[in-house]
Formats: C-alpha cells, structure tokens, sequence
C-alpha cells in the first residue's frame, strides 16, 4: 500500500480508493486495512479468472 501510495498511479482503483478513505477522514491503519482488503478482492478476482481459462483451456481437446 505504501508503493501505491508513493508512485500516485493515476487510474489505478486502489490508490482511488485510498484517497477516498483518507478525503473521508478515515484513520491511517484504516484506510490502509480497507486499501489491503479491496487489493486482494481483485488480485483474487485475476488470478481466479486466469486459472478458470487455464483449466477450461486444458480440458477443451
């Protein structure tokens, strides 16, 4: 969370997401645990979608 923080990619849903917690005011170790959680909600969301492929892929002849 800190290199996300510190590089400020623009686009990027989780640095958005960040500065969101902290313009609400949220404590640091908040929006930090909220910025953690929603990163892995999507890393899981890649990694599941890319396996489901590679499976799917190595089943289908």
């Amino acid at each position: 969370m800190n290199c996300i923080l510190q590089n400020s990619p623009d686009g990027d849903p989780i640095y958005n997401f960040l500065e969101r917690k902290r313009a609400e005011g949220k404590h640091y170790y908040c929006y930090m645990n909220a910025g953690c959680a929603k990163f892995l909600r999507i890393y899981y969301a890649r990694v599941k979608e890319h396996l489901d492929k590679f499976y799917d892929d190595a089943i289908t002849p």
